[in-house]
């Protein structure tokens, strides 16, 4: 779908109360290593006074992705540099709905994503395989030229995950984190947006943190009803471009259809 200026303004503002369930276990590193009785030394997940905690900043990220793959958005940090398609870029000053709505260079956002508290957990060490980055710069496009795309993860039922040498610490399945978002200034066409891209219409379950490819980190989101409802809104109210990238979307992250072996 190709980039489309957002003219319009909003002066919504309000909060949605968060609860995060764990699917698959879930870990998202803190820059700090542990050592085990063992000796072995292993990835420690993020914590405040000892808690696990999903940062607001890994969280944006999981949303914003999901809101840019379903909208008319540039792409996030695109520039011009003669990789990136010219209709996936509004340039200058201009910005689209997801620019709007999340902050773009010299724009503040209008969501405030808080940190998630664990507030039912338990942890373990695994060892799973070795990750790479992606190379986005020689796969943007297919042979035809036209642009792939975004790249989410399928879920995968707790049990086919394989193990490998990296060690990290993981907040295990039916774990839950607690937590807001806040917003100030979104049309009702963003807050729908934002409600769905959250999960909340329970049509997509996200993933988060690292081992995504490995079927780590999906995450099931929920809130009180009234933006459950807000979320439906927005796949009943969207044009039919949009609805294309839904299904496709759902079809991935939806978590009835999380894959039950691995093929690696």
């Amino acid at each position: 779908m190709k980039c489309k200026v957002y003219h319009e303004s909003g002066n919504l503002e309000g909060r949605i109360p968060i609860k995060v369930k764990v699917l698959t276990p879930i870990h998202i590193f803190s820059g700090h290593f542990r050592v085990q009785d063992n000796g072995k030394i292993y990835r420690e997940f993020i914590k405040i006074n000892g808690r696990p905690v999903i940062p607001g900043t890994s969280f944006k990220g999981c949303v914003r992705a999901i809101a840019e793959s379903l909208s008319y958005s540039c792409l996030q940090n695109s520039s011009r540099d003669g990789r990136m398609p010219e209709n996936k870029w509004h340039g200058g000053q201009q910005k689209c709905i997801i620019c709007d709505m999340f902050g773009s260079m010299g724009n503040k956002s209008k969501v405030q994503f808080n940190d998630l508290m664990a507030v039912n957990y338990k942890t373990e060490v695994r060892g799973i395989p070795r990750s790479f980055r992606p190379h986005p710069e020689s796969n943007y496009y297919m042979e035809n030229g036209k642009y792939k795309g975004y790249k989410f993860y399928k879920h995968g039922i707790n049990g086919i995950q394989p193990s490998g040498p990296i060690l990290c610490e993981f907040v295990n399945a039916g774990s839950e984190f607690e937590g807001e978002v806040i917003y100030r200034g979104l049309t009702d066409e963003q807050v729908r947006l934002l409600c769905f891209a959250l999960g909340l219409s329970g049509d997509i379950q996200p993933k988060i943190g690292y081992g995504k490819p490995y079927f780590y980190g999906s995450i099931e989101i929920n809130s009180q009803p009234e933006w459950a409802d807000k979320a439906r809104e927005y796949v009943n109210e969207c044009d039919d471009e949009v609805k294309k990238n839904i299904s496709a979307l759902i079809r991935i992250l939806n978590y009835s259809n999380a894959l039950k072996s691995y093929e690696g």
